[in-house]
């Protein structure tokens, strides 16, 4: 069974305001991160990046549109976001996120799009749905 290391964990309470950076956070079932604007349901209850992608997104000398507008919540390490599928879990423990339907879009008015150039956030960055809630934190195992 493949695990993995929660990393991150960012909550983004306002628009136009920094992420708090927190060492845990209580995930809601069928809403998200308590505390965060984005948690209201839906497919997109938590936004999920891998430390990978991460690393290459701050390494990248063109940014892509989205490297500033998509706004993870959650960082793993030793878990390749790309290969999860629609349906899939991550369990922290008592709590289990569940990899949704939806999927990161792009924009034609990203430099990167129209320069047809790579951009991990295509699929390295996922959604999911609180299936248990609890509390996670800084430093859990991630179980497959």
């Amino acid at each position: 069974m493949e695990k993995g290391i929660l990393k991150k964990i960012k909550i983004f309470s306002q628009k136009g305001q920094p992420p708090q950076i927190v060492q845990k956070a209580d995930c809601i079932v069928d809403l998200g991160l308590q505390g965060d604007r984005f948690a209201k349901g839906g497919e997109k209850q938590i936004t999920v990046i891998d430390a990978v992608c991460e690393e290459w997104m701050k390494n990248q000398s063109l940014k892509g549109l989205c490297f500033e507008k998509f706004k993870a919540n959650l960082t793993l390490e030793n878990i390749d976001v790309s290969t999860l599928k629609s349906g899939q879990t991550l369990d922290f423990g008592k709590v289990c996120l569940v990899v949704s339907d939806a999927e990161k879009e792009c924009f034609e008015q990203c430099e990167r799009v129209q320069k047809c150039m790579e951009c991990m956030l295509r699929t390295n960055a996922k959604y999911f749905k609180v299936s248990k809630g609890g509390t996670i934190c800084v430093n859990d195992v991630i179980s497959l």
